[in-house]
């Protein structure tokens, strides 16, 4: 339909200046504005009545689908060996067995039984003595090759041993060597993350935000088997080696590039750089690089502390908790066992020595400072609560301690003042009462902040915390952020990025948002970012940021044991 522009015709001249009047599709408008509008109006009711409209949002949302199948699908896969069928089942009776006259006479605690009546001889299984709580092994190293063939037939396949030897032995090891050789230090955990030149400052922070992304399907993998319930990743600057510990023992190492000579393999036998290792049988409560990212530290619920070495190519058993059974008597966790309802819940470095010196705390309220040096001995192992201590965090001046958990009380204590007797039970410096239960409290890099992660739905900063005295009764900034992941989530907890820029502190935490959503916050509690993408499909419970203030990267653990990186 042609558009006609009209104008009143009269025989004066003064009539020039008469309005004029727009006509399309046989109706006239006062303005070519209100033309225009009608056109373009008439241009979407054709295109909506067409279907093409319906037809593309359907393609958008297939291919959405496609991709997070793909995404979905890399990192580890279940062995798919052929089964047997199994022989019908027939009872005794139908056998023409007689009866053992076996029964159960009496019921005990944590699911034990006494059997009699009868003849009873165990079977091979039940004759095999266990270790010690429970462990892997009797505390004896445990090789690549062994830490993978403990994970099982189900995750462990042809050729999975041979890669993960070849990632750990060639592309580790030279990530480490090229990293370390340049970052020996001891000192604070941020005194040389910070490259002149090459970091972040605070003018570029937001920018560096903005960036991350999570739309590729390369950003997500599945690492563990289990639901996360740490996360770690490697310091060197120019790579990234993510790492998870699950609630079933299982430690997962995901070289996210797949850099070295590790093969890009796209069949069904390829794990994406994903390598899995069980190194515990218990879930892994924490776990951290060293400074010089020579060695990889976690803790686990088992009551052990393991050590990967990258030079010596073994999980080594650095520590671990055990009875006052004299068999024990040469252990240097003797005597500290507090029976199966007790477990090591965090594990944090202690910065002053680098990786030789670490602190623990337990499901018990007590925590412990372990040197590894030439004494190796627990310095002291203190109770600090009647109840389970969830995180601890070392101030930069070396000796204030905050510690959190079920007390509903964060504690900042003098670790100057703790002896190894149990019956004197310090006197803390400073308190904050929360009233619900605190998932973790951490220092900020400078020192200046504290931050806590609670189930009264806040996520608070305190300020100059350690300097306080007595009860500390307001947080500086109160964050209103929902924290109740429920039964089948990892709890969050709020943690900072390891260095600072240009002064600018900032902390990354999960989120119960739709869509699912990895959030990341200023030091002043500002909210700075909220990502999102195809790539995260399910709540980050427990995410880091990489250590390197070159360029930022975020990883976030799920339940469903899959790692997202946002870069």
């Amino acid at each position: 339909m042609r558009t006609t522009r009209s104008r009143a015709v009269s025989g004066d001249s003064d009539d020039d200046d008469a309005p004029q009047t727009f006509m399309f599709q046989g109706k006239a408008y006062e303005s070519y504005q209100e033309m225009v509008n009608a056109k373009r109006q008439r241009n979407q009711d054709v295109l909506a009545s067409s279907g093409l409209l319906g037809a593309k949002a359907a393609i958008d949302d297939a291919v959405l689908e496609q991709k997070a199948a793909k995404a979905a699908s890399r990192g580890l896969k279940r062995s798919k060996a052929p089964r047997e069928p199994l022989p019908r089942r027939k009872s005794s009776r139908l056998q023409g067995v007689a009866a053992s006259g076996i029964y159960v006479e009496s019921e005990l605690a944590a699911g034990k039984v006494v059997v009699a009546g009868g003849l009873y001889t165990p079977n091979d299984s039940e004759e095999e003595s266990k270790f010690f709580n429970d462990r892997i092994n009797d505390g004896s190293d445990l090789t690549v090759s062994e830490a993978v063939e403990l994970c099982g037939s189900k995750w462990s396949k042809e050729g999975t041993v041979e890669a993960a030897e070849q990632f750990m032995k060639q592309s580790l090891s030279d990530i480490t060597k090229t990293f370390s050789s340049t970052s020996s230090r001891k000192g604070s955990p941020d005194s040389v993350r910070s490259v002149p030149g090459k970091s972040i400052t605070s003018k570029t922070l937001q920018s560096n935000l903005n960036a991350l992304s999570l739309e590729s399907d390369t950003c997500v993998a599945k690492v563990t088997p289990e639901r996360i319930y740490s996360v770690a990743c490697h310091p060197n600057p120019n790579h990234i080696i993510a790492c998870a510990g699950d609630k079933r023992g299982h430690v997962g190492i995901w070289n996210v590039d797949q850099y070295g000579a590790e093969a890009k393999q796209e069949d069904e036998s390829s794990s994406d750089g994903v390598h899995l290792f069980k190194p515990f049988n218990g879930a892994v409560s924490s776990m951290t690089w060293n400074q010089s990212g020579t060695s990889l530290l976690a803790a686990s619920y088992d009551g052990s502390v393991r050590s990967f070495d990258v030079e010596k190519q073994a999980f080594k058993e650095v520590f671990a908790t055990y009875s006052d059974d004299d068999v024990y008597k040469d252990k240097l966790g003797y005597n500290l066992h507090g029976g199966y309802r007790s477990w090591l819940q965090s594990l944090e470095l202690d910065h002053r020595f680098g990786s030789e010196c670490f602190f623990l705390s337990t499901s018990e309220g007590s925590v412990m400072h372990v040197d590894l040096r030439s004494k190796r001995k627990v310095t002291f192992d203190q109770t600090l609560s009647e109840r389970k201590i969830n995180s601890m965090s070392l101030h930069p001046n070396g000796y204030t301690m905050a510690t959190a958990g079920l007390s509903t009380v964060v504690q900042l204590c003098d670790i100057r003042s703790m002896s190894d007797s149990k019956s004197k039970k310090p006197k803390p410096l400073a308190w904050q009462n929360v009233g619900k239960s605190i998932n973790s409290a951490f220092f900020s890099p400078s020192g200046k902040r504290l931050l806590t992660t609670t189930m009264m739905d806040h996520l608070d900063i305190l300020e100059d915390a350690h300097l306080a005295s007595g009860l500390i009764k307001t947080p500086k900034t109160r964050i209103k952020h929902d924290n109740r992941t429920g039964r089948w989530l990892s709890t969050f907890m709020a943690r900072w990025h390891p260095a600072s820029f240009s002064g600018e502190e900032i902390f990354v935490s999960g989120s119960m948002k739709k869509p699912r959503t990895i959030e990341v916050f200023g030091g002043n509690g500002s909210l700075l970012r909220e990502i999102r993408g195809i790539a995260l499909t399910a709540v980050a419970s427990r995410c880091c940021f990489h250590p390197s203030a070159e360029k930022l990267i975020v990883i976030g653990g799920n339940s469903s044991g899959r790692l997202t990186i946002a870069r």
